[in-house]
């Protein structure tokens, strides 16, 4: 595991651009637009990216078969991406809510706010992701992951006509969501950490089973 973490990290460091990027970035928002809400979502989803690329690096190099002939089994490698991805999204996170906190003291509780909610909802998607990086590998990974997300929203769209005229819904899709944030945000603050725990719980289940059961199917 050590090992695994080492060398992924060093070839994070590889991807010294994405990290000027980023600098750019924030020097763009601090001084133009002074967007904090997507500068933490915009610095979390690029160390997602950074740990993705060390994904499709291993399979460029061929790298995987080679290391699951060494002590590392195929379920050490899967649980290291997710050490990985769920860790270093984190310390995206955490470092731009400082350095948003550090420039705004006054918007402190407002920002950590901000940030646990913003990390929460990427590291669902990281779980919906990983299953489908470790299947279809880097570039057809992405492909898949597009696709799939168009399916999602042309369905959804669709529901907006679909369940007012078999249901006598109304409003469909939106009206639906919009009342389930409303009646959510409701909720005793225990309550709604409760749920909030118990959704991303079971959504690592369900995403770490499927990676383990893929990995175990995968040929090289």
């Amino acid at each position: 595991m050590k090992g695994l973490l080492i060398k992924d990290y060093k070839l994070i460091m590889h991807n010294k651009r994405l990290f000027l990027v980023l600098m750019i970035v924030w020097l763009l928002v601090f001084q133009k637009y002074n967007g904090y809400s997507f500068l933490i979502g915009y610095s979390t989803m690029i160390f997602v990216l950074l740990v993705i690329n060390t994904m499709s690096m291993d399979e460029y190099y061929k790298s995987t078969p080679y290391l699951i002939t060494m002590p590392v089994s195929r379920n050490t490698y899967v649980t290291e991406k997710y050490i990985l991805m769920l860790g270093f999204s984190l310390t995206g996170a955490v470092l731009s809510t400082v350095l948003c906190i550090v420039i705004h003291t006054d918007l402190l509780q407002r920002l950590i706010i901000e940030s646990i909610a913003i990390y929460i909802i990427l590291a669902l998607f990281q779980l919906f992701m990983l299953p489908i990086q470790l299947k279809f590998g880097g570039d057809k990974g992405r492909i898949a992951l597009i696709g799939l997300l168009s399916c999602v929203t042309v369905i959804a769209t669709s529901m907006d006509k679909i369940l007012p005229g078999l249901f006598g819904i109304q409003g469909g899709v939106g009206a639906i969501a919009q009342n389930a944030v409303l009646w959510f945000f409701g909720l005793p603050a225990v309550i709604k950490a409760v749920n909030v725990t118990v959704v991303c719980v079971v959504c690592f289940a369900v995403s770490y089973g499927a990676s383990l059961h893929i990995m175990q199917k995968k040929e090289f």
